[in-house]
Parts: structure tokens; C-alpha cells; sequence
């Protein structure tokens, strides 16, 4: 269900930019980026609960939490990174898009640090 409200605000926005475009051509990005933010701030509670769950599970098979939390921002970094960048180039800013990318990209590496140093040493202790 809650996709389907997803797809009508969705086509709802695009309908609007495009009744919109011939007049006011620059209110069509503020509309892609208010859809964008509702559709997060929609989901935020379906995240919460899955991050629940995964607590969850976490915690009965004596994970370190330390390794799932990683994870976990690895992927909101991830969605951070896609929307910025989506939102640039519909805006056509592919330079300033790439760009993010790039610093997603990064940023992810340097988080996932951690993770690495500690499979890297667990494989050195097995060698």
C-alpha cells in the first residue's frame, strides 16, 4: 500500500513539473526535492523498524555491534550519496553530482575501515 501512495505522489509531482515548466522552469527542481524529502521522512519509520529487527537478531547471535552499525551507516551513507546526486543531475548538474559520488565514495571506504583492518587480521591470524 504504501508503495502505491509512493508511485501516485510520485506521478503527481511529475504532472505538476511538467504543468508548471513553461512558467516558472525553476520551480520544477524545488518540487523533485520536496518529493524526495517526503518519501524519506514517509519511510523513516518503516527504517526504524527494520533497524529494530536487526537489533534483534544482533544481539541473539552475539554479533559485535560495532561490525552491523558499520554496515548500516555504510548503506544510509549509500542512499545519501544516490539522492544528492540524483537531485544535481535533475537539476543538470552532473559536474556537482559526480562530485558527490566521489565524497560518498570516499566517505564509505573510511568508514568501512574498521571492518577491513579487522577481516585483514583475522585472515593474517589464519595464515
Amino acid at each position: 500500500m504504501e508503495l502505491i501512495k509512493i508511485g501516485v505522489l510520485g506521478i503527481t509531482s511529475v504532472i505538476l513539473i511538467l504543468v508548471i515548466k513553461n512558467h516558472r522552469p525553476e520551480t520544477g527542481i524545488q518540487i523533485s526535492l520536496a518529493f524526495g524529502a517526503m518519501v524519506m521522512i514517509f519511510l523513516a519509520s518503516r527504517i526504524r523498524a527494520v533497524l529494530d529487527l536487526i537489533g534483534v537478531y544482533v544481539e541473539r547471535a552475539n554479533i559485535s555491534g560495532v561490525y552491523i552499525t558499520t554496515l548500516l551507516k555504510i548503506i544510509g551513507m549509500a542512499y545519501i550519496t544516490e539522492f544528492a546526486a540524483e537531485s544535481c543531475r535533475d537539476a543538470s548538474q552532473n559536474a556537482i553530482a559526480a562530485k558527490i559520488e566521489l565524497a560518498g565514495k570516499i566517505l564509505i571506504i573510511i568508514t568501512a575501515m574498521p571492518v577491513i583492518t579487522s577481516v585483514m587480521n583475522v585472515i593474517l591470524d589464519l595464515l
